[in-house]
């Protein structure tokens, strides 16, 4: 049984994780799915994806040029689908994506400019 929880990540978490993290990109939550008792499955857009691991998420499919695919989320978590682009941070399990962090994508951008104007950010993206 995998438990992840729902908790809010501190922007150091967050910087750490895009970094180390198995699965890295921004898109906004598309359906939610039932899952466990422990968690939900979201089908996700993703219209960038700085890193993956094991092929989670493919090219292409019905929305055309995107990033698509599902992730599980901790039954604990509020998804709202399609409101906002999120920052998705995740981790693979026995080949499954499980989020661990989605901070809105507006806020990661803020932190992270201001991590490499401070030179204290873990690693280099392209936000562009």
């Amino acid at each position: 049984m995998i438990y992840v929880t729902c908790k809010p990540c501190s922007d150091q978490e967050v910087l750490m994780a895009v970094c180390t993290s198995d699965f890295a990109g921004s898109g906004i939550f598309r359906e939610v799915m039932p899952g466990t008792n422990q968690h939900l499955v979201v089908v996700v857009t993703l219209h960038r994806l700085f890193h993956q691991k094991s092929g989670l998420f493919v090219w292409g499919g019905a929305r055309g040029r995107v990033w698509s695919g599902r992730v599980n989320v901790p039954a604990p978590c509020i998804v709202h689908p399609g409101e906002h682009e999120y920052l998705l941070i995740g981790s693979v399990h026995f080949g499954e994506a499980w989020l661990s962090c989605a901070p809105r994508y507006k806020d990661f951008l803020r932190m992270y400019v201001e991590a490499v104007n401070a030179g204290t950010n873990p690693c280099h993206i392209d936000t562009n």
